[in-house]
């Protein structure tokens, strides 16, 4: 039995699966990440106005993958089950994720996340375009990016916790689901109004200028927006750490789109596109320890190119160039 990659056990929270986001990254879905804001928003806006009730589990098929996971997963974490009738446990599975997703209603918060099911016997092409491997496989998304996964059957308790993990890693930082989605799911009027309202915020024209910049392929200028970014929230006492954040994370992505515009990603390129950061850290540092040559100057070039685009004071990087150090000499 495969154990969950528990975000939980990471001091960061939950990283992309090495095998879901660093085959799966698509240099230009990134491009179009401002492109498909506007879509989530316009699909937004028709829910709100639908006042329908977003199902807190429903099945996915091809027609509604689009706006149940990718769309869904800009407002609210989506965990998906891709498993099979006939594969034991995951009736089970699927009936905690269910009951876990809709107990959401009975304690008058905002809903945070949503169960999503894909039947890989019906509809094979969303198996095959998650490159699913092994079933059940569970995997949370974000802000229409993969967050974390497991393979094989769990029980309830690993479920709860994987559940409990994930919230934590998105809380705060999804606009949450429509404001119309109804009084059942977003507690009382304040709540679903400060969900509605972060959301619409979260549209800070300085993001928006640097994001039709990188749609355009400006990917310079979107670093110097960024950066701008950067010096500005010092002087924001309240939001200042967080929007600095997010510039940083956002500069680094635009960084990497510089470097890959042509779109021959390397092993190292990937695995930062995809998040993780650390795993690029421990193969170069591993290739500076076993090689020799040009082949270990070339490992320690691209470490040091890749730390300049971090903030100095980062205690990942901080630790990383401890180790390079210590391959090194």
């Amino acid at each position: 039995m495969s154990t969950p990659n528990n975000p939980a056990q990471r001091p960061g929270g939950p990283a992309a699966p090495d095998r879901f986001a660093s085959r799966a990254v698509d240099l230009g879905a990134l491009k179009e990440a401002s492109e498909q804001r506007q879509r989530a928003a316009e699909r937004t806006r028709e829910e709100a106005a639908s006042g329908q009730k977003i199902p807190r589990s429903a099945v996915v098929t091809a027609e509604s993958f689009e706006q149940d996971l990718v769309v869904r997963s800009t407002q609210v974490a989506v965990i998906l089950l891709l498993g099979s009738p006939r594969a034991e446990g995951c009736d089970e599975m699927s009936a905690e994720f269910t009951r876990l997703a809709e107990a959401q209603d009975e304690n008058g918060q905002p809903v945070q996340w949503v169960f999503r099911e894909v039947n890989v016997d019906t509809t094979p092409e969303i198996a095959q375009a998650l490159q699913v491997q092994q079933v059940p496989t569970v995997l949370a998304l974000a802000a229409g990016r993969p967050l974390t996964n497991f393979e094989g059957v769990q029980p309830a308790e690993q479920i709860g916790q994987f559940v409990d993990a994930v919230v934590r890693t998105v809380e705060g930082r999804l606009p949450g689901l429509p404001e119309s989605d109804g009084d059942a799911g977003n507690g009382d009027g304040d709540a679903a109004g400060t969900a509605s309202t972060d959301g619409a915020s979260d549209a800070d024209p300085r993001f928006d200028a640097a994001a039709e910049l990188l749609e355009e392929g400006d990917y310079r200028g979107a670093v110097s927006v960024y950066d701008r970014i950067i010096s500005e929230s010092a002087s924001d006492e309240e939001n200042g750490a967080e929007t600095a954040a997010e510039a940083r994370s956002a500069r680094v992505t635009a960084l990497l789109l510089e470097r890959t515009a042509d779109g021959n990603a390397d092993e190292i390129d990937e695995l930062l596109l995809a998040g993780e950061r650390e795993q690029a850290f421990d193969t170069l540092i591993e290739q500076i320890r076993t090689t020799a040559g040009d082949e270990r100057t070339a490992a320690r070039d691209r470490l040091l190119e890749i730390f300049a685009m971090y903030d100095a004071g980062d205690p990942g990087v901080i630790d990383a160039r401890t180790r390079m150090a210590s391959a090194l000499f």
